[in-house]
């Protein structure tokens, strides 16, 4: 699939923000293992800024020359928190010369190889072996696994053969996706917009432009968008969906005394977004291979509304923008 081209679409919903939204400590559940064997931050880096959700903030490990691991240990502090995937943001495995494993246990990870491997599933620039997943190409990757509900995970860098360069990391999200049960009415409608541009009208009634920005202003790095700088097309993406006729189990718990009972679209999505609070990966079609298919993004609207049309089944629109 290619083009943007709607079948059912999928919200890859990141865990580590949305509980520290909610008032969970970042730093206990953050670390990095330190110690003979394993690679440190560099100096003027800390470990937030792997999950700051701005993969323009990149973290700098001290790996370049040595077969030493980094691994990153996560406690969300709390049970039951289903999490199916891991995308790994702005980073530069390939020139590294890194790959990468994901564990979880019921137990604290303290050691390299510690935990269950998580089955890992390329879904973008990832080509799994064993327990291992090797980015072809630098920049952005995504993976899938069985989901788990384990407190304790942890992310291993590791050197394919010696590491070639420090490695940089920008943003890294574990969480759960949800697909949607269906595809939205047709049409839908796919945007640019231009909302950092103004125009003054002088006296004369001649214009002029000024640009608070046209286009993402990092570089050569987008978010799944890995043209160079001046190629890339400017101005921001957004979608405007409808949902028509979606069961109401599929987006409404049965009690929302215990919301989390089901699989639905208000606990897995609006929920874990706080609306416009949280960013996410979204993807017009769960299925699709192509890198421009997602795209780093936001809720652009502050409440989530439905309507029953008729018993039973729910109408809802939603709108989504690129987050630069």
């Amino acid at each position: 699939m290619t083009y943007g081209r709607f079948l059912k679409s999928r919200f890859y919903m990141d865990n580590f923000n949305w509980l520290a939204s909610r008032g969970k400590s970042r730093n206990s559940m953050i670390d990095i293992v330190s110690g003979a064997g394993y690679v440190a931050l560099n100096s003027g880096y800390t470990k937030y800024q792997m999950f700051d959700m701005n993969p323009l903030n990149q973290a700098s490990f001290d790996s370049d020359g040595g077969t030493a691991t980094v691994l990153i240990t996560i406690d969300y502090g709390v049970t039951a928190m289903p999490t199916n995937f891991i995308a790994i943001m702005n980073h530069n495995l390939k020139s590294a010369d890194g790959k990468i494993r994901v564990a979880h246990d019921t137990s604290p990870i303290v050691a390299v190889s510690g935990g269950t491997t998580a089955s890992l599933v390329e879904v973008l620039n990832g080509a799994v072996s064993g327990s291992y997943a090797t980015p072809a190409a630098d920049y952005d990757t995504l993976l899938t696994f069985a989901s788990s509900d384990d407190r304790y995970w942890s992310i291993e860098f590791i050197d394919v053969a010696t590491w070639d360069a420090d490695l940089l990391i920008g943003n890294i999200m574990l969480g759960e996706y949800y697909t949607m049960p269906n595809s939205p009415d047709m049409p839908t409608t796919k945007g640019t917009v231009f909302d950092g541009v103004n125009v003054v009208k002088a006296f004369g009634g001649r214009s002029f432009g000024v640009a608070n920005w046209t286009a993402a202003n990092g570089g050569t790095y987008t978010a799944f968008r890995s043209d160079t700088f001046f190629r890339k097309s400017p101005g921001r993406e957004t979608y405007d969906l409808t949902h028509s006729y979606v069961n109401d189990t599929d987006i409404y718990p049965s009690d929302r005394f215990r919301p989390r009972d089901s699989v639905n679209f208000l606990n897995d999505v609006i929920s874990r977004s706080s609306m416009e609070l949280i960013p996410f990966i979204f993807t017009p079609d769960s299925k699709s291979t192509t890198t421009g298919d997602y795209m780093f993004s936001r809720f652009d609207q502050d409440s989530f509304v439905t309507t029953m049309p008729s018993a039973n089944v729910t109408i809802f629109s939603a709108r989504i923008v690129q987050e630069f």
